[in-house]
């Protein structure tokens, strides 16, 4: 009996523990430059380019004018904090990691656009009538 009580305890204290854990995923401050407005795309994993900063635990990283920004650092699921943004400003961030055939992240992808509902949709717009698009007809294959 006294047994079953000692490992009840050693495992209500493993569990104990791994609840007291913080969160591993990183955290990523981006700041917004007064006036900017458009798409931001941050390119991680590239070679050659600088390592993000840090501040304390947290990466931070300030939108340049062009809106793009390389990076060899890698973050798999940021918490990301935008500062300087108004509400309503940051539209459709997406976050993207590229990873080998044994899930070794390898590059990725942070984007998002800064600025009006409507100037995002316009931009969206541009985006959806580029042309970019195939028709299957054209290519030679079929739809299902």
């Amino acid at each position: 009996m006294r047994k079953v009580i000692v490992i009840s305890v050693w495992v209500l204290l493993m569990v104990g523990a791994a609840c007291t854990k913080h969160d591993p995923s990183p955290q990523l401050v981006v700041e917004i430059p007064a006036g900017f407005s458009g798409n931001f795309v941050l390119e991680m994993g590239t070679k050659d380019a600088a390592p993000l900063s840090k501040q304390g635990e947290a990466y931070v990283l300030t939108v340049p004018r062009s809106g793009k920004l390389a990076t060899s650092t890698i973050l798999q699921k940021p918490k990301v904090e935008f500062r300087n943004a108004t509400d309503g400003s940051i539209w459709g961030y997406s976050q993207s990691v590229f990873t080998t055939g044994d899930g070794i992240a390898v590059g990725g992808k942070v984007e998002f656009f800064v600025g009006t509902r409507r100037d995002y949709d316009a931009e969206e717009n541009k985006k959806n009538h580029s042309g970019t698009s195939m028709d299957l007809s054209e290519s030679g294959l079929t739809g299902a």
